[in-house]
């Protein structure tokens, strides 16, 4: 009989998000294919809502966090008002003890280490490279963008954690391009993101569904407006109104506006997005789909609509994945990177950071509504190559730890 594997996955926000909550639905089932009878642990920033969710069953949800005033938060406090805290004590016990016993760590935010995040010495995601690592732990990079980082020394921190891990699977190719760059090429396998095969499952559309024939469904996001320069958050709220205004001016079309992420403050589509609504003034071709769907269901309402504007990178995903014609509003470089892969181009793709009028989305979303019969061919066409590529990083995973061969 084979050997039982243990997995943590780790980098995991929670399923309030449903580019995680999707990451993880897709990634367990394939590590369960190619290693039978796996254990898997997931560690989570919201573990106890996470542990309610339909994704974490047969999961082990361990929570990250060190709580405040808690005897291992104390020690580390004290350790760091002499020098450095050893990286244990950035976790919880939970998840530095499935660490020591894990056949891999796998690191699964997709664009966690990218300057979108404060990574560093106390940065609980470093915590876990350095504690794999320390422990002889494969460590995996699942799924990942890469850098670019806010400074050097951030760089070769991550860099040099990657140089020594036994496998990063990338899921687009400026990534790649880059950590070829920087001399990390032999642990690294081209892959697609694993959202891909997410399997769509059928909702109840008719409380929230657009009173028309067509639909374009919209997605835009607080964080995403975040690195402007200008610090202007609301200008999402602009670039969803100029491109819904544009739809109206269609027979037979409307809007639905689609919440990706919800529950943060700040950082809530749902909450976000209702300020698009209140300026349709109660308007039936323009609604907003409820932020209670999962991320499957959300994938069904995606692959239900005409056409697709998103700013959330998973939104985006769930469209392309589903054939939908679809214009990314990109606030990093994994938009840039996956667009290139699936397009050779980047024409439908606006840099929402350097936009400088709302208005500029009106162009691409004529022209993505003129083209989109054949823009969904083309993505269809692209379906099986790219479930193809997201299932190839369980087969690298599977020659590293010598699990059942690859298909």
């Amino acid at each position: 009989m084979s050997e039982k594997r243990r997995f943590l996955l780790a980098g995991h926000a929670g399923f309030y998000n449903r580019g995680c909550e999707a990451i993880v639905r897709t990634t367990t089932p394939l590590l369960r294919e190619r290693f039978a009878d796996c254990e898997i642990a997931l560690s989570s920033n919201d573990a106890d809502n996470d542990r309610l969710n339909s994704t974490a069953a047969g999961l082990d949800v361990l929570d990250v966090r060190v709580p405040r005033w808690s005897p291992r938060w104390v020690v580390r406090q004290t350790y760091r008002a002499i020098g450095e805290a050893a990286p244990s004590l950035w976790l919880s016990g939970q998840v530095v003890e499935a660490i020591s016993r894990a056949d891999a760590v796998v690191q699964i935010g997709g664009d966690n280490f990218t300057s979108d995040y404060a990574l560093g010495p106390e940065s609980p995601l470093i915590a876990v490279n350095r504690l794999a690592l320390a422990n002889s732990r494969p460590l995996v990079f699942w799924g990942v963008s890469v850098g670019p980082f806010a400074s050097p020394e951030t760089e070769e921190l991550v860099l040099g954690h990657m140089r020594r891990a036994a496998l990063i699977t990338v899921r687009e190719s400026i990534s790649g391009d880059y950590l070829r760059e920087h001399g990390v090429v032999d642990n690294v396998v081209p892959v697609a993101d694993t959202a891909m095969l997410l399997e769509p499952e059928p909702v109840d559309l008719s409380g929230f569904w657009p009173a028309t024939e067509h639909v374009l469904a919209v997605n835009v996001s607080p964080l995403s407006c975040r690195y402007r320069e200008d610090g202007e958050i609301d200008f999402g709220l602009e670039v969803a109104q100029a491109a819904i205004r544009e739809v109206l001016a269609r027979d037979g079309w409307g809007a639905l506006l689609l919440p990706h992420v919800m529950g943060k403050p700040g950082n809530d589509d749902v909450a976000y997005m209702s300020r698009v609504l209140q300026r349709f003034g109660g308007d039936s071709r323009v609604r907003l789909a409820p932020g209670t769907l999962d991320c499957a269901g959300a994938k069904h309402v995606v692959s239900r609509c005409d056409a697709l504007v998103a700013a959330r990178t998973h939104a985006t995903i769930g469209g392309f994945s589903s054939g939908i014609p679809t214009i990314s509003l990109a606030y990093s470089r994994k938009s840039h990177g996956i667009n290139l892969d699936l397009f050779g181009h980047r024409n439908w793709l606006l840099d929402i950071v350097r936009m400088s009028d709302p208005s500029e989305i009106v162009a691409p979303l004529r022209a993505l509504l003129q083209q989109r019969v054949q823009l969904r061919a083309h993505l269809e066409e692209r379906s099986a190559e790219m479930r193809n590529a997201a299932a190839a990083g369980a087969d690298a995973l599977a020659e590293v730890l010598g699990g059942r061969p690859a298909r």
